[in-house]
């Protein structure tokens, strides 16, 4: 009779402990999903854990939202058993009303995850903790698609699929495109289009209802790349390479990192030498690193610019890579403002913005006055897309000395080699100010960035100084 109260007494305190904690509740629950693996865990477990509790937690309690989230993680990290199959069972034995959209880029992987989350939850484990809590309901309980007692729901679905007259609280997706298909734009447009168009207006309130994406980085235009570049201020980016970079996200995870390593005892040195000879360094940035280009492909590097605090002397010029338009499908407009003084280049400013030609021509004028612009400078405009319009109403409207540059004879790798020696060299840096990190970041990528336009300004400033190969004065 004591061993039986006991045993009782144990199971309650467990009870208790898994409803008052995600984190415990998959420490606890490992077994049960992973029955022939040791569990190991390291500290971004406990870490998303707590953040998917509170969210959880503040839709139960009806609280508004602040942001959805996008977890950028390397594969093998259990991110798929965390999120996607262990936190709508957890979910359920606190709040059983919950209801849960599950996506991934095939269906047979969303039902997989789907299936291995009921598992759990008709184990004898769940069921000795929570059976009496809810049931699945026997005539809703389909691989795709169950719902208990409490009407909770939990539908699974795949990129391209219908989710028509289906709702959620939390939309879960994992992994909406496959790094077999992520060199395809077909592919990744497809998946940020069902994403954007079908899956994001399925919250049931999307004032408190969250949309969580977990995914390894396969390219640079992939759903995180395009809701990050398009979206940043609706999402809270929680970004973990395997080795230790500046595209940590937040920064204060770094004091877990081991030796510059996320998870030393899954990813060691070793480990990830292997996986960077076997995936390549576009394939090891992307799905490890979570940076879809390398941090330095080799043309341009990041170090090889200097920050200069003050301008140095010299009349400052100008160069312009109009864009084709104000969409967000194009590259934007960049503006660049230099210095050069005894054969160096100071970069000044640069910016891209995306203008319909009326605003763009008052921004032209706005930002060479800014940056210092007399009647020694010079404004240079790629004769491209409306270039040659801008150059004829600044001539006409403003009176500024502005041209137009010359059309480029080489593709953009070639352009970018035949300048390449001068950065390296260390004769061009950057003025210190805001826009610092996007140049530099759009420069490290070259040529698998998304956009080019800076590095197509940096081009066009170099080229202005070159004669037979040899760099001279402006004249």
């Amino acid at each position: 009779m004591k061993e039986n109260h006991k045993k009782q007494l144990m199971m309650a305190m467990e009870k208790a402990i898994c409803e008052k904690s995600f984190y415990e509740f998959f420490v606890k629950a490992w077994d049960i999903a992973e029955p022939s693996v040791p569990l190991s865990t390291n500290f971004h477990h406990k870490y998303l854990c707590d953040i998917l509790q509170s969210e959880a937690e503040r839709i139960k309690e009806g609280r508004k939202k602040d942001k959805d989230i996008i977890i950028n993680i390397p594969f093998r990290s259990t991110k798929s058993l965390l999120v996607t199959v262990m936190f709508p069972a957890w979910c359920w034995a606190v709040y059983p009303k919950m209801r849960f959209i599950t996506a991934s880029y095939s269906a047979e992987i969303s039902i997989e995850h789907a299936t291995r989350s009921r598992d759990i939850i008709q184990s004898e484990w769940y069921q000795n903790h929570w059976g009496e809590t809810y049931q699945i309901k026997k005539d809703q309980n389909l691989k795709a698609r169950y719902e208990n007692t409490f009407l909770g729901v939990r539908r699974a679905t795949s990129v391209g699929g219908s989710v028509t007259g289906q709702g959620g609280d939390i939309i879960l997706v994992d992994d909406p495109t496959s790094p077999k298909n992520a060199a395809s734009e077909t592919e990744r447009d497809n998946a940020n289009e069902w994403y954007k168009s079908t899956l994001y207006s399925r919250l049931n309130n999307p004032m408190t209802g969250v949309r969580i994406i977990i995914m390894q980085r396969v390219h640079e235009d992939d759903l995180s790349g395009y809701l990050l570049y398009n979206s940043p201020d609706k999402h809270k980016h929680i970004c973990i390479p395997a080795e230790l970079s500046d595209d940590l996200k937040p920064q204060h995870l770094e004091e877990h990192y081991k030796n510059g390593l996320f998870w030393e005892e899954r990813f060691g040195r070793e480990i990830l030498d292997d996986y960077k000879s076997a995936l390549g360094s576009y394939g090891y940035a992307g799905q490890l690193q979570q940076r879809p280009t390398p941090a330095d492909s080799g043309m341009i590097q990041k170090n090889w610019f200097n920050i200069d605090t003050d301008k140095i002397d010299g009349d400052v010029h100008f160069v312009i890579d109009p864009a084709y338009t104000a969409s967000q499908k194009n590259d934007p407009s960049a503006l660049m403002a230099y210095k050069f003084f005894e054969n160096k280049w100071q970069i000044v400013e640069v910016q891209n913005v995306r203008l319909e030609f009326p605003d763009l021509i008052k921004h032209i004028g706005k930002f060479v006055h800014k940056n210092g612009y007399s009647s020694r400078s010079k404004i240079y405009v790629e004769p491209k897309a409306s270039g040659k319009s801008i150059v004829q109403t600044l001539i006409r409207e403003t009176g500024l000395n502005v041209k137009e540059d010359k059309p480029p004879t080489k593709d953009k790798v070639a352009r970018v080699q035949d300048i390449s020696a001068s950065i390296e060299s260390g004769r061009v840096s950057l003025l210190k100010g805001a826009w610092n990190e996007e140049f530099l970041l759009q420069c490290q990528q070259f040529p698998a960035a998304k956009h080019d336009d800076m590095v197509d300004c940096l081009v066009m400033a170099l080229n202005k100084h070159f004669r037979g190969g040899k760099v001279l004065y402006f004249g």
